[in-house]
């Protein structure tokens, strides 16, 4: 009982299925496979119609849809493009004592946008098989070149077929209105394409040559508007080149090469682009003839004919892709029509220009012209005259016939235009060379005048060379006044303490003199001997720091006066040590709120090196003046738990003594860092800075064959590197 239930659901399933297949049409029995176009007749083939192109194979195949199908009621069926979709179905089964070999699409014409077949053997197995000319190349299936499905069917076997038709767009190569229901002989189809493919590689080969004439053609002419920038050299190298992809493209070499995973993109393409070989052809004969000018009422004429056929292809367009098409208007807006209404005017007016300059040329360009656009229009429309035998004959014959008019054509007004090129370039020369000659008469002239203007600038020149010298001699020496009073104070503080010591050791010898007068007269003379002792070594401590004063003094008077530029062996730790203290001092010496902690870190393996010392203090003392400054400014805005610390350093790095000095102040803005170094800027307030400090320190460790360089961090503080060659000439 449990099974009985479980194939309930089988039967109701098979059952549902089965209500959709007893309505399928009358079975068509093949009885032969040696037809190439076999044509279902109407009672052997239904339809449905599926407006929102949404319907599934599912969903046809099965109740309620399946019962919608019907059969053709129309005497000549047609697709209406407002519905956009179709469904067929029909049962084919082969009668004959052989396998059918038989293949299913259109018959040759490649005309459904997209197509899928639906396949079902008498076992209900069901293959899906995809063709249409929408469909990427990789998603197709079968005979892909020709959209044609092989089937084979053996003695007795039935198939039914489910086939599906999207109308969505109409494909460049006309309309395909008449709906058409068989299939074709897989046999006679492979001869056929056989044929075809001989056709279409001569074909291939002749659009080939076109193309790569046309292409290299129009770079020709391309190359020549680069040089002299004309717009008639630009418009009739893109007319060659559209004219060239459109050749390429009649026989879909160029689908075939690059637009066979993209088929929707092709059709656009294809769909505009002859569009632009009129627009650009007549621009082309505008400027050629330069029509604005010399033939108005031409210029207007051409301009309304262009934008009429803009219009009229635009909307040949706007109704072939909303499914609006309709062949009569399509006749009228053709593009072999507006090539002949365009060309014929053109060499007539081409040939009015041309024919009193150039005859040679009016006489091959003007039947050139006439006689090949009139061929395209009878070739591309040979249809419209029923098929005269003239007509024919140049369809047979037009691969050759039009490869030499169309090279002719090329070539005569590629002539042309290098002509005028000719003509332009002789004009420029003797354009150029007119306005030689006034040049050079108006040369002669300016060039007395700039004589009396030299001789009488010059001067101004030199007494302002010399006014520039003096001031910045006087900035210069400004500056090292600035340095020494930011010395003097340091140095007053410094000369203090060894006076202090020697008054104050003077005293103490005054009383051990007079105390050793005392024991001399007493005899006591062990007790005069060790007085003697400490006066000797309190006046040598005496003598130490009167010499230590000279030092201080001396220091002072060398770094006042210029420098004698003479490099000695120089102690750079008792150096920067120095400065470093004087600087301190000097700060404090001016401002008694000033503080800072000072931190050394002095590498007491370095050697000395030749420098001119005046000039390396000046340049240390610059830096930790500087650094001082930019920490003090920092503890007056009153940042909490800041501690104002500047260091100096120094070491031996890689043939080099690096001297660092580093605060912990604000830093440097980004902005200005590139400018810190030139002469004359600086950050401080007006009148606390010449600009001039930074600057001459990095011309004096240049002179010295070292480097000035800054690390710097906004917020967080400043560091000075000087790098000084060990090895100094």
């Amino acid at each position: 009982m449990k099974k009985l239930f479980l194939l309930i659901p089988l039967l109701l399933f098979v059952f549902i299925n089965t209500i959709g297949q007893n309505n399928l049409p009358a079975v068509y029995e093949i009885t032969t496979d040696t037809t190439l176009h076999t044509t279902l007749p109407d009672r052997f083939w239904q339809m449905l119609e599926d407006k929102e192109g949404k319907l599934s194979f599912e969903e046809v195949s099965k109740s309620p849809i399946a019962e919608k199908f019907h059969y053709n009621a129309a005497i000549s069926p047609q697709y209406d493009r407002s519905i956009h979709g179709y469904w067929f179905r029909y049962v084919l089964k082969n009668t004959m004592d052989h396998v059918a070999k038989i293949c299913l699409g259109d018959n040759f014409n490649k005309r459904s946008d997209q197509s899928e077949f639906y396949l079902i053997t008498g076992n209900g197995e069901v293959t899906h098989q995809v063709n249409g000319l929408l469909t990427p190349w990789s998603k197709l299936n079968g005979l892909k070149e020709y959209l044609l499905i092989p089937i084979e069917l053996k003695p007795g076997e039935q198939i039914a077929v489910y086939r599906r038709v999207f109308t969505s767009y109409t494909w460049p190569w006309g309309s395909w209105d008449n709906i058409w229901v068989g299939f074709n002989s897989t046999e006679k189809a492979m001869q056929k394409i056989y044929t075809i493919a001989g056709t279409d590689y001569l074909n291939a080969i002749h659009n080939s040559f076109i193309f790569g004439m046309l292409a290299f053609a129009s770079l020709f002419i391309f190359f020549f508007f680069l040089i002299i920038k004309e717009k008639v050299y630009l418009y009739f190298s893109l007319y060659l080149l559209d004219l060239g992809i459109g050749r390429f493209n009649t026989n879909n070499e160029m689908y075939d090469t690059f637009f066979r995973e993209f088929p929707l993109l092709y059709l656009y393409i294809s769909s505009f682009i002859w569009f632009f070989s009129i627009f650009f052809l007549v621009h082309f004969i505008r400027h050629l003839l330069n029509t604005k000018l010399y033939l108005p009422r031409w210029d207007k004429f051409l301009i309304g004919l262009n934008f009429l056929y803009a219009l009229t292809y635009l909307l040949d367009r706007i109704l072939t892709f909303s499914g609006s098409y309709n062949s009569a208007i399509n006749s009228v807006i053709d593009y072999e029509i507006w090539l002949l209404a365009l060309s014929v005017p053109a060499t007539f007016l081409l040939s009015l220009k041309w024919f009193k300059t150039n005859k040679v040329l009016t006489w091959v360009i003007l039947p050139l012209q006439s006689i090949w656009s009139i061929c395209v229009v009878f070739v591309m429309s040979y249809s419209r005259f029923g098929n005269p035998v003239q007509v024919n004959w140049l369809r047979a014959n037009w691969l050759l016939f039009e490869t030499i008019l169309l090279s002719c054509l090329v070539i005569a007004f590629s002539w042309i235009l290098l002509q005028r090129f000719v003509d332009l370039k002789k004009q420029i020369v003797q354009k150029e060379l007119e306005k030689e000659i006034e040049r050079s008469k108006l040369i002669e002239k300016q060039k007395i005048e700039l004589e009396e203007q030299v001789t009488k600038r010059t001067a101004e020149l030199k007494q302002s060379l010399d006014n520039l010298k003096a001031t910045q001699s006087q900035l210069i020496q400004s500056e090292k006044m600035a340095s020494l009073g930011e010395l003097t104070a340091g140095i007053a503080h410094e000369i203090q303490n060894p006076l202090n010591f020697v008054n104050n050791f003077s005293e103490v010898n005054k009383e051990l003199l007079e105390e050793m007068k005392e024991e001399i007269d007493k005899g006591n003379l062990a007790e005069v001997k060790i007085i003697a002792n400490d006066v000797i070594v309190n006046e040598q401590k005496i003598n130490h720091h009167g010499k230590r004063a000279d030092a201080i003094v001396k220091g002072m008077l060398q770094h006042s006066r210029n420098s004698s530029g003479v490099k000695e062996p120089t102690d750079i730790n008792a150096l920067a040590d120095e400065y470093f203290r004087l600087a301190y001092h000097g700060l404090r010496a001016k401002d008694k709120s000033f503080n800072a902690i000072m931190k050394t870190d002095f590498d007491k393996n370095l050697c000395n090196i030749n420098i001119i010392p005046q000039d390396i203090g000046r340049v240390i003392l610059n830096l930790i003046t500087n650094a001082f400054y930019v920490v003090d400014e920092k503890t007056k805005s009153g940042i909490e738990n800041y501690e104002p610390t500047v260091s100096v350093s120094t070491k031996k790095d890689n043939g080099n003594v690096e001297i660092r000095v580093k605060d912990n102040g604000n830093g440097i803005p980004k902005k200005v860092i590139d400018k810190i170094f030139q002469p004359f800027f600086t950050t401080k307030p007006t009148g606390q800075g010449t600009g001039l400090g930074l600057s001459l320190s990095y011309d004096i460790v240049k002179a010295h064959g070292g480097e000035l360089k800054v690390e710097t961090k906004e917020g967080e503080g400043s560091e000075f590197i000087i790098h000084l060659p060990i090895k100094t000439n």
